[in-house]
């Protein structure tokens, strides 16, 4: 079963996606222990938190174009800022227009209620049960997320809504890639780089489809080992998560990307195998 980018969705564009088990039970399997919950914060007592991540330049001009009149999402949304990190909806949860949570909007259940869900997240596949909102503050009480494009909603902050920082999130996937044409181009606008500088030699990925295993995150660069076995038809560590085995590769490329250029994410993120 081949993993597709953000679940390898794009992926499967240009690469056949097989499957060998039932879904939900995969997914369930699978987000349970990439989701695990760990992190155990400090919040303030009452109201929403202020702590915002840094000022954001990137023009907020040009709104979500994934997003259609009938309100349709994909899978990776546009947002207006990417905030303090994200937070993984359980597959039953709620959602508030306040942060008292006491207008509530609806309760969804992911697999039942898919076609009623009428708002976007961040990473939105309700079907295999993600919903990824981008968190901008939080409290005791709940998290402050962006939904569409700008919107403010909450969720309430129970043990079922998991929070993840950036990095977390980045570095707990299967794998990263850059960002990708319709066509399946990468893009050469932010290239692999020798070091954490924009301005430091350029390295060449093999041929064939990319995917890089992420290694460490300083600031807005991701440092990523390119996965040797991706491309192999035959590949034994098919489905496992790409520090299980990256290791294995002989003298792995290994190099710096940009993951983020202001609120603007750079890399697509392979949740799923």
């Amino acid at each position: 079963m081949h993993r597709f980018p953000p679940l390898r969705q794009a992926a499967n564009r240009y690469k056949p996606f097989k499957t060998t088990m039932t879904r939900p039970f995969l997914i369930i399997i699978i987000l349970t222990i990439f989701f695990s919950y760990g992190q155990i914060s400090n919040y303030s007592e009452s109201g929403i938190d202020t702590i915002e991540s840094p000022v954001e330049t990137f023009s907020t001009q040009l709104i979500n174009k994934q997003i259609d009149q009938d309100n349709n999402c994909s899978y990776d949304n546009q947002v207006s800022r990417l905030g303090i990190g994200l937070i993984i909806a359980p597959s039953k949860f709620k959602i508030y227009n306040d942060s008292l949570l006491k207008d509530k909007i609806a309760s969804w259940d992911m697999y039942e209620d898919e076609s009623k869900i009428n708002l976007c997240s961040k990473f939105f596949k309700p079907d295999y049960g993600i919903m990824h909102f981008v968190c901008i503050a939080k409290s005791d009480k709940a998290y402050k997320i962006l939904v569409n494009y700008s919107d403010i909603k909450y969720l309430p902050k129970t043990k079922n809504y998991v929070f993840k920082t950036w990095d977390e999130y980045i570095l707990q996937s299967f794998g990263v890639r850059r960002l990708t044409s319709n066509t399946g181009n990468i893009s050469k606008k932010y290239p692999l780089r020798s070091k954490l500088n924009d301005n430091a030699s350029t390295l060449v990925t093999p041929k064939g489809h990319e995917s890089f295993c992420p290694m460490d995150i300083k600031g807005d660069w991701i440092k990523v080992r390119y996965d040797c076995f991706y491309n192999d038809e035959n590949n034994s560590f098919e489905g496992e998560p790409c520090h299980n085995y990256i290791e294995k590769c002989k003298n792995p490329l290994t190099g710096w990307l940009r993951w983020r250029q202001g609120n603007q994410l750079l890399i697509e993120i392979f949740l799923m195998p």
